[in-house]
C-alpha cells in the first residue's frame, strides 16, 4: 500500500496483530477505506482500517497527525456539552440503522492506539435474546469520541485509555476508564 504520510509504527503494529490472529487460526478480512479532505481531494486525511475478525467488525481509524481532521470534520473547539449531543445524535442514527429495538443497547468502546490512531467497536445487545451483534462504525465514532476523551484529559488531569458510550432508550452515557 502506498502510504499517504501515515506512522508506519501504526501499520506494523497492524500487520503483527493480523499475523497472530492468522496463526491463532482466525478469520480475518481487512478494507482499507481512505477519507480525503472535502477541500483537497489528493489529500488525504485519515484511513480507517475495517478489520472482520470472526465476524466481529473493529474499525481502526489511522490519521496522519494528531487533530488535523477536527477543523474538517466541525469539531475544534467545540465544548463537552456540544460533543455530547452530536454524538448523541450520532448514536440515535446507528442504533436505528443497526435495527436496534427500543430496549436494544448500543456500546461503542473506542481505545486509542496511538497519538495519531485508535480502535473502535461496537455491538448492538438485544435484552430479550442475550444477543450481541457486531456493527460497524466509521471515523466520527473515533474522532467525537477522542475529542471527549481529550477533554476529559484537559479537565480531570487523568489519562484515560478508552471511553465506552452506551445508548439505549433515547439516553446516552459516557464511561471514561484507565
Amino acid at each position: 500500500m502506498n502510504n499517504p504520510g501515515i506512522d508506519l509504527k501504526i501499520w506494523e503494529q497492524l500487520r503483527q496483530k493480523w499475523d497472530v490472529l492468522n496463526a491463532g487460526g482466525h478469520k480475518v478480512k481487512v478494507e482499507f477505506k481512505l477519507i480525503t479532505d472535502p477541500n483537497d481531494e489528493k489529500k488525504v486525511l485519515l484511513i480507517d482500517v475495517i478489520q472482520n475478525i470472526d465476524n466481529e467488525m473493529v474499525t481502526e481509524t489511522v490519521q496522519k497527525s494528531s487533530r488535523e481532521a477536527y477543523p474538517v470534520l466541525g469539531l475544534d473547539g467545540l465544548s463537552m456539552e456540544s460533543l455530547v449531543a452530536a454524538y448523541k445524535e450520532k448514536m440515535k442514527k446507528l442504533h436505528r440503522q443497526a435495527g436496534g429495538k427500543r430496549d436494544s443497547t448500543l456500546v461503542v468502546t473506542m481505545s486509542p492506539s496511538s497519538a495519531t490512531s485508535g480502535e473502535v467497536i461496537a455491538t448492538l445487545e438485544e435484552k430479550d435474546s442475550n444477543a450481541k451483534n457486531s456493527v460497524l462504525v466509521n471515523y466520527i465514532h473515533y474522532y467525537i469520541l477522542n475529542a471527549m476523551r481529550e477533554k476529559m484529559v484537559e479537565i480531570v488531569g487523568d489519562s484515560w485509555s478508552r471511553v465506552k458510550a452506551v445508548y439505549k432508550s433515547e439516553e446516552l452515557e459516557f464511561y471514561f476508564e484507565y
